[in-house]
């Protein structure tokens, strides 16, 4: 592969890479696709039609894209508007395009049905089966409510978990199990509870609705409308009341701990009711007391709790707001600032953090109350290493940054000086196998950008293809292959592209490890999407989760 010795440079501390701005870069010389090299055009489109968030299927010698008619955002910075989305599919070099599905937000597929695409029609909240030929109709595989905000609460081991709502403040929680064909069977719906609580700002989400149900692969936590918090056992369908009088819940990713607001008030302030906050080890049984607050003023405060913490918002003390970090399981614990948000666990004594709508990260001992500043410019995390974390410069989005901001890209060790391993990312660039990265830089008012790759070793940038929408880069379908997607918008050359970088040898950075929050995008009660956070692995969608923090601190 060729590089630019020009671009070699500028490789040190922090504070001399403001020195170092973009210079032209050289077209990078693609390998073959489909017979030609360069960029392959796999499916034309019209030019205010793209993908939107790079979803893509591949099924045996088909590929499948989901394109959404796309406008401006309301301001400068706004990720653009999206409607009338459609499915098409075409072959691996673009033969036999077909328009397979209108309406269908979203594709995936389900490791228990290899081959079989779902979609998802949030217009009428069901879950179908796709033709990647387009020689049939969708099948409704999940019945869905169209009343219901999005198409899932969550998948499990028994089958799909849906809130169907009786009214503002009550549904019914509802298990679809899975057919034994998605192709021709329709799932019939089986009432775990009939009488389970939606509080009006519910959404639905991964795993969460509101403050009242938490759900897991093989059971779920719900309060009804009397304040009962319930256990279903998904593989029996049995109901088992566990408490009385609950009025908020959470519960750990790994179903362990439950933490809880008992209904009896402390102090009956009319947006912070408080009462007992209590504790129980589901493994145990045991229970504990740890303050006299309200729940709402915790964001989250079970998102660590695999790592050993629970962060408890204890609201204003003599006139100052407080908060309690519990160590687990012994339940020691220290006061910490309110606006205190852990990213990550180092080892037992540190964490990564940073302070609520900061955009600067510090390495915190918690038991000493200590804290040392890791990077001196500010940045958006984008995974960790077993040493270190990888950021880019940006403020966060989205409070004094913006969804398009782009900066130099940083690995910053925990112990020792950062290295710089880009000139210019944004919150859409990937890392691929073998740990160049590849992403859309410069991105205007209409989201169209400059597709690069760049050697982290050396710093130096290739050009891969112009006008590509910033959002639609995909290298997951086509990693083992090389390949990548992506859509471009640029008059009569606009549509989805297959490309094939040539081959380059790894480099000695450090693979990511750690597992960490996700996010799940989700449409709200007003149409908007709305971020909601999941465990997985891989690279975390920070901007996202700060928009999470943001609502949740509202």
């Amino acid at each position: 592969m060729k590089r630019s010795g020009a671009a070699i440079g500028c490789i040190g501390a922090v504070m001399t890479c403001s020195a170092c701005g973009p210079e032209p870069i050289a077209q990078e010389e693609l390998e073959e696709v489909c017979g030609q090299d360069g960029p392959f055009r796999i499916l034309p489109l019209e030019p205010d039609r793209q993908l939107l968030f790079g979803w893509t299927e591949r099924v045996g010698e088909r590929l499948l894209f989901v394109t959404h008619r796309i406008a401006p955002g309301e301001e400068a910075g706004d990720l653009p508007r999206w409607s009338e989305p459609e499915v098409w599919s075409t072959g691996l070099c673009g033969e036999s395009p077909a328009l397979v599905a209108s309406g269908v937000d979203n594709i995936f597929t389900l490791e228990r049905w290899p081959g079989v695409v779902l979609g998802c029609d949030e217009a009428t909240a069901e879950i179908v089966s796709l033709d990647p030929l387009g020689e049939r109709e969708p099948h409704v595989v999940f019945a869905g409510d169209p009343e219901a905000l999005g198409c899932a609460l969550r998948w499990t081991d028994h089958g799909l978990l849906t809130v169907v709502p009786h009214d503002d403040d009550v549904g019914a929680l509802v298990l679809s199990p899975y057919p034994d064909d998605p192709l021709t069977q329709t799932s019939e719906p089986e009432v775990l509870l009939d009488d389970v609580r939606i509080t009006p700002s519910g959404e639905s989400g991964t795993g969460i609705v509101a403050d009242s149900i938490r759900t897991f692969p093989d059971f779920v936590l719900a309060l009804d409308g009397a304040g009962t918090l319930f256990r279903a056992d998904l593989a029996d369908r049995s109901v088992t009341p566990l408490l009385d009088e609950v009025r908020s819940l959470e519960a750990s990713h790994d179903g362990r701990w439950l933490l809880w607001q008992d209904s009896t008030l402390t102090r009956d302030d009319p947006e912070y009711p408080e009462g007992d906050i209590i504790l129980r080890d589901l493994s145990t049984g045991t229970d504990a007391l740890l303050a006299q607050t309200s729940l709402q003023y915790s964001a989250f405060p079970l998102m660590m709790a695999t790592n050993g913490i629970v962060q408890l918002g204890l609201g204003y003390v003599d006139g100052e707001p407080k908060s309690r970090i519990f160590f687990l399981p012994g339940l020691d614990s220290v006061d910490v600032r309110p606006d205190l948000s852990l990213n990550a666990k180092i080892d037992d004594e540190r964490w990564v953090g940073s302070l609520l709508f900061s955009s600067y990260y510090d390495l915190f001992d918690l038991r000493a109350g200590t804290s040392r500043r890791l990077f001196e410019r500010p940045g958006r995390i984008r995974w960790f290493e077993e040493d270190g974390l990888v950021l880019f410069e940006a403020k966060q989005c989205c409070i004094d940054g913006t969804w398009s901001d782009e900066g130099p890209m940083w690995r910053v060790p925990y112990d020792g000086m950062p290295q710089q391993i880009a000139k210019r990312v944004t919150g859409y660039t990937r890392r691929l196998p073998d740990e160049r990265l590849l992403g859309p830089v410069g991105i205007d008012d209409e989201w169209s950008a400059d597709l690069i790759v760049t050697d982290p070793e050396t710093l130096a940038e290739r050009l891969v293809d112009h006008h590509v929408f910033a959002t639609s880069l995909d290298v997951w379908w086509g990693e083992e292959d090389g390949l990548f997607s992506y859509s471009v918008r640029d008059g009569e050359r606009s549509g989805v592209y297959v490309a094939r970088l040539p081959p380059h040898a790894r480099s000695g950075l450090r693979k990511a490890t750690r597992e960490h929050e996700a996010v799940d995008w989700v449409r709200g009660a007003d149409g908007r999407p709305m971020p909601v956070p999941r465990l997985r692995s891989g690279t975390p969608d920070w901007a996202a989760l700060a928009a999470v923090q943001s609502s949740a601190a509202k």
